[in-house]
């Protein structure tokens, strides 16, 4: 039995392709964290995830949430015969599977110093998995493989793309912005930097309205209002006039699809990003040059010259679960 621990929302998609394309008997635990559970019921309600611990809130609330979930975590492994454990980013599974033994399969593309969940799980796994940009510290044995995780994300989505949450919420298609605050209070960002301004300029600017996906959960819509039901972001995203994103899951899932897409990140981007940056499938404009970068980008997706890139930087560099699925063979070898 393989066993899945899902500790963050963009993972929902990726576990969910991996399950399709290699389907086996799976042991997966979640955390309770913003609407992630809700959101693992919307993408993948054939699977009936055990829910353990939470997520913490800052870095005193991060360790306690650690200890209480490492324990819970070993107590409920001792009812289940797992023969390899595998998750992204997860530090929580990481220091249970070492503990009790279990082959471990380490997955992470987050480069950025002070590398944190690198240094958390990559030394006690037996193999990771990193894309080949990767330029973090490497403990062991490392698969790589070409391209960005967020492939797999799109591909999924790809295979049944409904293009309804864009109705469901009463917007009008390519009429509002996708928004996604910087990641305050990870491990690898403190501060916002001017991402509020710009992103009102661009608003006032261009005519367009805002959809927010909150941080700490919820979407707020154009008029203000809050919602708490769970969203498939990439359906919103596939119908949006574009992303603009403080973060980079929501940025490289956006230009994969073809979506204008631009990263207001306020520190240097992780090399995953910079791979996109560099096929010109994402942007990162210097602050006079956000509006100029947005339309030229809208112009290329209404040439269709953006989502023809798009699609052809997904067949060149395949399914990056076909990597993991090859980690996992060779920790269990």
């Amino acid at each position: 039995m393989i066993w899945i621990d899902i500790v963050n929302e963009p993972h929902v998609r990726l576990w969910k392709r991996f399950l399709t394309k290699y389907p086996q008997e799976a042991l997966i635990t979640i955390r309770r964290k913003g609407i992630l559970i809700e959101l693992m019921s919307k993408i993948m309600p054939e699977f009936k995830p055990i829910i353990v611990g939470r997520w913490g809130s800052n870095d005193a609330d991060k360790l306690r949430a650690f200890a209480d979930r490492v324990i819970e975590l070993a107590n409920l492994l001792d009812g289940y015969d797992v023969n390899v454990a595998v998750s992204k980013g997860s530090a929580d599974q990481a220091r249970v599977a070492f503990g009790l033994s279990i082959p471990f399969v380490a997955l992470n593309d987050n480069d950025i110093p002070p590398h944190i969940i690198t240094k958390l799980t990559f030394p006690l796994s037996k193999v990771a998995v990193i894309p080949e940009c990767f330029s973090g510290p490497i403990y062991g044995p490392v698969v790589r493989f070409p391209g960005v995780f967020e492939i797999s994300h799109v591909l999924d989505y790809l295979e049944n793309p409904s293009r309804e949450e864009y109705r469901r919420l009463g917007l009008e298609e390519r009429e509002y912005l996708v928004i996604r605050p910087p990641p305050v209070g990870s491990h690898y960002l403190k501060e916002a930097g001017s991402f509020d301004l710009l992103i009102s300029r661009l608003l006032r600017e261009t005519g367009l309205r805002e959809v927010r996906f909150l941080r700490g959960g919820g979407i707020r819509l154009p008029d203000g209002e809050i919602v708490r039901t769970v969203v498939d972001g990439l359906d919103l995203m596939s119908t949006s006039a574009g992303v603009i994103s403080g973060g980079g899951t929501m940025a490289r899932e956006a230009a994969l699809l073809g979506i204008p897409s631009i990263s207001l990140f306020p520190k240097e981007d992780p090399c995953v990003s910079k791979v996109l940056m560099d096929v010109g499938l994402l942007v990162k404009p210097k602050a006079p040059d956000l509006v100029r970068e947005f339309m030229s980008l809208s112009k290329k997706r209404e040439s269709g010259t953006l989502r023809e890139l798009a699609y052809k930087f997904l067949r060149e560099k395949g399914d990056p679960v076909d990597a993991i699925a090859k980690a996992i063979n060779l920790a269990m070898s």
